[in-house]
């Protein structure tokens, strides 16, 4: 074959038995493959993987799986079957370096984050990009013009584009679909099941609630043996409703989250929902966004809804999975999750769930005449309903519980005296849901001990979501009131907790003008509580944009470039971060914040907010990171999910301060074992990729990014003579500042 190298025969395409637990071992025979294997395994040494196909990435679905290479740079990858090179694809982000290889059976087997190519292909990608001066390219290659057979090398692994040495691997069907490799075509060692961590609730409308209010609800599963999850408490619902789970699977050889085979949901031994990770398609890829709630607590942090939601097309979902009215009866159920995955071991978690009306508290408050509280509750669905009081001194940090009697309709109890004491009413129905009212009764005092009050408004499917967080426990729940104009609506609001509460905002308003929302009340003690908070809410969706004006007084336009429903995009001020490096601030720090299961990709941010003038998103433990540059990209820059934005300026050159030479691992003979590397320094607004440029005693050559490593890489081809050489660079980041270096090395 030429331009490509055997590699150790096609028994040792990766199917030797190993020592277990050994990186490295020294092979011991040549295993036959397993029966129902149709291909070599893709690298030489022990199958262990660390993600799993269909695994939760920001914005998209994995599409194949990734095998270790246990920190190595330059594992020959050998061709799993006959057929011939189809694609070759570099570039600094996604795959990095990447061949494809047609198969003779019409499939496509795909590496990635290479380390070289085989000679020829090497030769075939260094002087296309040179011709074409540009350091990237994706190249179709007419079939049968590189042919390959079984178990011949025809890359080396490595770690471009990537923050660490490994091999993404994918199988794909004749039209292009990613496939499932596990399972179908490969087994691996593996005798750890899934893992299944918490249940989320998710309201599904207005009128939806939990024990704790209309909020997601989020409960920790307890294990119970090595492969079964129990909830303790039963589940209280009303209305209709949806649910997550935090689920993942591990191979047992380090601990990677990956995503299991297959989930089910089943209710009352019925399936509702199941997802089985076989195959998509890559207009299907950011679907991901309606499947995973990705802000949920637990040890993963994801939980993947388990019910159909709007915009999900993929073929190996099935069920509907809504669980409520119209969708499930009322009363008493069984919910049960199993998780299985390529292997066969498979886990479930256990819970149990009512729905029903939750009681409704009446009255609950304290005689002016008398040291009494009176307070009256009722079930809806007709049952006897248990009611127990608690007072507390102290604002809520402890309690004793007060006796209540029947009084005509009422039950009273006599309370302290104590002006600044609240109360806490617990209401049980005979199906076990609890619904609490905390409440009490100050005298008002002056304003000069005011309590502290923050709004915190977010989108929701059903529009604005104010929650409210106070320092100190409140007497009733506050009045919450939405200006727009001269328009004034009072909310609904649910209290969380004596210091806690939520109400909504539903619908969409004026983009001219903001919503100012408004919180009056009063503490525990009688202090009064009084917070404002302006916000844009824009209507979004149907292909409509909402023009906005952010805290500088810059005039942005938003668009849901593939938006599934309608929703509002909310935006105001936000507490920020100072600038680092060579930033300089153009506006105050803001918050966007949409549903990202509305759209299926980006939110589209068109302005002009002036030269070398970018978007930056606040990024927990990063600090600002730029997401685009209006100015030089046509005026639009694209916003991926909510966060914190500011508009920052950079006028700040990269800086080069020397060169490097590093032996190369990998095999091939087109470049020498040796390459440049060259650390660059960005604190602004990053490299720009496709603007480095490289030449040696004056003779151009490629030269390829590195963002994970902060660093140019510059390979010599195996022609260049030994001898003192003169390297020149030059790079610019994204605002357009550039810088040149010029390093002097002996090449040997």
């Amino acid at each position: 074959m030429k331009g490509l190298h055997r590699g150790r025969g096609a028994a040792g395409g990766g199917c030797g038995a190993f020592l277990a637990g050994v990186v490295g071992a020294v092979v011991l025979s040549a295993a036959a493959p397993a029966q129902a294997e149709q291909y070599l395994w893709p690298l030489h040494g022990p199958r262990r993987i660390s993600s799993s196909f269909s695994e939760y990435r920001g914005g998209h679905y994995h599409a194949g799986i990734d095998l270790r290479s246990f920190g190595a740079v330059g594992l020959p990858c050998l061709a799993i079957g006959d057929g011939s090179v189809s694609r070759i694809k570099i570039e600094p982000y996604g795959y990095g370096k990447a061949l494809y290889v047609r198969l003779e059976d019409g499939r496509t087997a795909v590496y990635a984050h290479l380390d070289r190519f085989t000679t020829a292909i090497d030769s075939l990608a260094w002087h296309r990009r040179l011709a074409r001066a540009a350091d990237w390219c994706d190249i179709d290659l007419p079939d049968g013009a590189f042919p390959v057979s079984a178990g011949d090398t025809v890359a080396w692994s490595g770690e471009t584009a990537t923050e660490a040495p490994h091999l993404h691997f994918e199988i794909r069907d004749a039209g292009q679909r990613p496939l499932n490799p596990l399972g179908r075509f490969y087994e691996v060692p593996d005798e750890t099941p899934p893992v299944i961590s918490g249940l989320m609730v998710l309201p599904l409308d207005t009128r939806s609630l939990t024990e704790n209010g209309p909020g997601p609800e989020v409960r920790q599963f307890r294990a119970s043996g090595h492969s079964r999850y129990l909830l303790p408490d039963t589940l209280q619902l009303s209305g209709r409703f949806g649910f997550a789970v935090s689920v993942w699977d591990e191979q047992g050889f380090g601990r990677y989250r990956m995503a299991p085979a297959s989930i089910e949901l089943s209710v009352d031994g019925e399936p509702r929902y199941s997802v089985s990770n076989s195959s998509f398609s890559y207009d299907q890829a950011g679907e991901i966004r309606l499947e995973y709630e990705i802000d949920g607590p637990g040890p993963a942090g994801r939980y993947l809804v388990m019910y159909r939601r709007d915009g999900v097309t993929r073929e190996d979902r099935s069920g509907d999975g809504r669980i409520g009215e119209g969708a499930q009866a009322r009363g008493l159920h069984v919910g049960t999750v199993t998780a299985i995955d390529a292997a066969g071991n498979s886990c479930q978690a256990i819970f149990h769930f009512t729905v029903h009306d939750l009681p409704v508290i009446t009255t609950a408050r304290r005689l002016e005449a008398a040291d009494e509280v009176v307070v009256s509750a009722f079930d809806p669905d007709g049952g006897p309903v248990e009611q127990t009081l608690g007072e507390s001194l102290d604002g809520g940090a402890s309690w004793h519980p007060v006796a209540l009697e029947q009084f005509g309709s009422y039950l009273h109890g006599t309370v302290s005296p104590e002006r600044d004491a609240i109360w806490r009413l617990s209401v049980r129905d005979d199906e076990g849901a609890v619904v609490d009212r905390w409440f009490g009764s100050p005298d008002p005092r002056p304003e000069a001990d005011m309590a502290f009050c923050e709004i915190i408004p977010s989108s929701s499917e059903f529009g604005a979501v104010v929650r409210l967080l106070t320092d100190r426990a409140l007497a009733a729940p506050p009045l919450v009131t939405a200006r727009s104009q001269e328009r004034v609506d009072t909310l609904d609001v649910f209290q969380l907790g004596p210091a806690e509460f939520v109400a909504r905002a539903p619908g969409a308003g004026d983009p001219r003008h903001p919503v100012v929302f408004t919180v009056q009340g009063r503490d525990h003690r009688g202090y009064p509580v009084t917070a404002h908070e302006a916000v844009l809410i824009l209507p979004l969706g149907g292909g409509a944009a909402a023009a906005a004006v952010i805290p500088d007084s810059t005039a942005v336009e938003f668009e849901a470039v593939s938006a599934l429903r309608r929703f509002a995009l909310l935006v105001r001020d936000a507490a920020g971060a100072p600038a680092q490096g060579g930033l300089e601030a153009v506006s105050g720090a803001f918050m966007i914040d949409f549903p990202p299961d509305a759209v299926k990709r980006s939110i589209l941010v068109s302005c002009d907010p002036g030269p070398r003038t970018g978007i930056f998103e606040l990024r927990e433990g990063r600090g600002w990171s730029c997401v685009g540059v209006p100015e030089r990209e046509n005026g639009s820059v694209s916003i991926e999910r909510p966060g914190t934005y500011a508009f920052f300026s950079d006028r700040l050159p990269p800086e080069m301060t020397h060169v490097s030479l590093e032996r190369s691992p990998s095999g091939g003979s087109f470049y020498l074992p040796v390459y440049c590397s060259v650390p660059v320094r960005e604190e602004g607004s990053g490299i720009d990729p496709w603007s480095a440029s490289a030449t040696l005693d004056g003779a151009p050559l490629i030269c390829e990014w590195d963002e994970n490593r902060e660093r140019l890489v510059i390979p010599i081809p195996a022609f260049i003579p030994a001898g003192r050489k003169v390297l020149a660079v030059e790079v610019s980041d994204r605002a357009g500042n550039a810088s040149a270096g010029e390093f002097g090395f002996m090449l040997e």
